[in-house]
């Protein structure tokens, strides 16, 4: 029986939030669970994975551009805590950071992959059943994400030319932050047209049923898998 759309997006939220202050052993540990799911499972996720990996190149570059330069003191390092003890410690304190963003972006790869729209919509409704005791209208909420996952669905699946044409049409005869700008603004625009489009058109999607009780194991036991990896002394 395969996991509940639910957990699964808890079991995302669970593995995030332990990687963001993890040491080496817990580092190891959720490449470890990347790699069970990508090897064993029937679909082929790399391709889409080392797609997303190779947009945010320049981003991983720039951190550890920042921090070689803006690195501390040898000395304030802890070297059992970090997988890269044996380079200087600007390079550590920047590969320290980009490792667990790389677990990150291939735990979304497998989260985006492992469920259609339709599944992730309903289960993000169903989270947010809190926020109607608050006078929040969840519909809205979810409605807006649907039309936005379309939107940026339309983009991405926009021939390269079309997109390159107006791009550089953008940025003609601009400085740095003029063509920043002018993208940000043309990719705004393009999502409004798209939502103007969709106006009338309805949107359903189907209501899910609560998770079994024993697959709330699972975001349990990923949190005390990385509980006890933590408290081990990795040398």
């Amino acid at each position: 029986m395969s996991l509940h759309p639910v957990i699964r997006i808890i079991c995302f939220l669970v593995f995030v939030a332990c990687l963001s202050r993890a040491n080496a052993g817990q580092l190891l540990s959720g490449l470890g669970l990347l790699f069970g799911l990508y090897f064993y499972s029937p679909v082929d996720f790399l391709p889409r994975a080392y797609t997303m990996l190779l947009r945010l190149r320049w981003f991983f570059l720039s951190i550890l551009v920042l921090y070689f330069w803006m690195a501390p003191d040898a000395s304030q390092l802890n070297p059992p805590a970090y997988l890269f003890a044996s380079l200087p410690s600007g390079m550590v304190a920047g590969l320290d950071r980009i490792f667990p963003l790389v677990l990150i972006v291939l735990a979304v790869n497998y989260l985006l992959a492992s469920l259609n729209q339709n599944q992730l919509i309903a289960a993000i409704y169903w989270l947010t059943a809190p926020f109607a005791y608050a006078g929040l209208e969840r519909e809205k909420m979810v409605l807006r994400l649907a039309m936005g996952l379309e939107a940026v669905g339309k983009l991405a699946k926009m021939p390269a030319r079309i997109k390159d044409k107006n791009e550089s049409q953008v940025r003609a005869g601009k400085n740095l932050y003029q063509r920043i700008t002018g993208s940000l603004q043309y990719y705004y625009q393009y999502v409004l047209g798209c939502a103007e489009k969709d106006v009338g058109r309805e949107y359903t999607f189907d209501c899910l049923t609560p998770p079994l009780f024993w697959q709330w194991t699972f975001p349990l036991g990923l949190y005390l898998l990385f509980l006890l990896v933590g408290k081990i002394n990795w040398i």
